[in-house]
């Protein structure tokens, strides 16, 4: 798929959105270590579409040179706007322009920040950068059926219900529940 020419992506990766309590900048290295503590905590991780037990920095320094790179995903970091603490990534991935659709995809990894709205702040701020800088029409998520912290921060940021994939995903030796949700321009 050929992305437009009409979109600045040098100027789109650095992009800095306030929303709330929270900033969203970009990922840098510098960020990694703290990721990775976080992508291999299992606590976190059971939230996550990916095992990352075999995940190194240099493994993750790749990934952030090839998304760096890429036409179609756009990673950031979040930070707490009156401390400038680190406390989590969100990113659009698989951008297509053509069809003005991405997926989403989130992780608040300090989990002192759990349910006190900075993820809530960070979805409304992903979404205004792929509704207005990228002219996006819809963004798609997956959450497992468990997670109904993130379940109920997407539904209050406008995100729907659009498909249940039943017993799509196995967690803890039983089969769980994968629910696509769209939140539509």
């Amino acid at each position: 798929m050929k992305q437009s020419d009409n979109i600045n992506y040098s100027a789109l990766k650095k992009t800095r959105v306030i929303e709330g309590k929270i900033l969203i900048r970009p990922l840098k290295k510098k960020d990694l270590p703290q990721t990775l503590g976080w992508l291999k905590d299992p606590e976190i991780n059971k939230f996550l579409a990916a095992a990352y037990a075999d995940l190194d920095l240099k493994k993750e320094q790749d990934w952030l040179n090839e998304m760096d790179n890429s036409l179609t995903d756009f990673v950031f970091a979040i930070e707490v706007k009156s401390n400038k603490k680190y406390i989590g990534n969100c990113a659009l991935h698989k951008v297509d322009l053509k069809n003005r659709e991405c997926e989403f995809g989130i992780v608040i990894g300090d989990k002192d920040y759990w349910g006190k709205k900075f993820g809530t702040d960070a979805i409304n701020g992903i979404a205004k950068i792929a509704f207005k800088k990228l002219s996006l029409l819809k963004i798609r998520l997956s959450v497992y059926e468990y997670n109904k912290r993130a379940i109920n921060a997407y539904k209050k940021c406008g995100f729907e219900v659009r498909e249940i994939l039943p017993e799509d995903h196995l967690f803890e030796g039983c089969y769980r529940d994968t629910i696509v949700m769209e939140k539509l321009l």
